[in-house]
């Protein structure tokens, strides 16, 4: 018996450092793949409407989430919520997908999308083991009514319920800083292209 409890410690600590491990991994990537994009990116006018727009709706999906989440307090299921279980990963996604359009090169953007969903579904995968243990079967119930991370049309349809906004609950989830890098990292590309159009024109499309 002793020995079946030393296990599990074991088993439960290893869970720990991988989670911890991930954690560290997403955020420095969040920081590497848009500085990479930037520097190797060349500006293609369509993907580069496209990118902006999937970087404002990935930073404000995150923003509209944070700013209902009271994080280890309650379960939240209504709102960005009843839309897929984890729409903060997934604005995140999506957020990194629009810098990966705006850098211009369809590479990136396969690359992107596929670093980027192994690392969360990884994440997302631990974080409902703990979940479950948290909120037993109410997260259960929920784990087999709403999706994990792509939306249904059943899902939309229900995340439109009108919930409390906080937007000082956004800012207490630290979510600001995401809002504002986003903006920042499209005006920086957006300066970066005009100066090698003033410097060096090219075709945009």
């Amino acid at each position: 018996m002793g020995q079946h409890a030393e296990i599990q410690q074991h088993r439960k600590k290893l869970k720990q450092g991988v989670y911890l491990t991930l954690t560290h991994l997403r955020i420095n990537l969040g920081f590497i793949f848009p500085l990479a994009m930037l520097i190797l990116g060349h500006m293609k006018l369509p993907l580069f409407v496209t990118g902006s727009a999937l970087v404002l709706v990935g930073a404000g999906l995150r923003l509209y989430s944070a700013g209902v989440l009271r994080k280890d307090k309650r379960l939240q299921r209504t709102g960005p919520y009843a839309l897929c279980r984890n729409p903060l990963f997934l604005g995140t996604i999506i957020l990194m997908l629009g810098f990966a359009f705006l850098s211009g090169s369809w590479t990136l953007v396969v690359l992107t999308l596929v670093v980027f969903w192994s690392v969360y579904m990884w994440v997302i995968l631990l974080e409902e083991r703990w979940l479950l243990e948290v909120f037993g079967e109410s997260y259960g119930e929920y784990l087999r009514t709403t999706p994990r991370l792509l939306p249904t049309f059943r899902s939309l349809s229900a995340s439109f319920t009108r919930v409390p906004y906080s937007f000082a609950q956004a800012r207490a989830n630290h979510e600001l800083k995401t809002t504002v890098a986003g903006v920042v990292g499209v005006l920086l590309f957006l300066v970066k292209y005009a100066l090698e159009l003033w410097i060096l024109p090219f075709s945009l499309w």
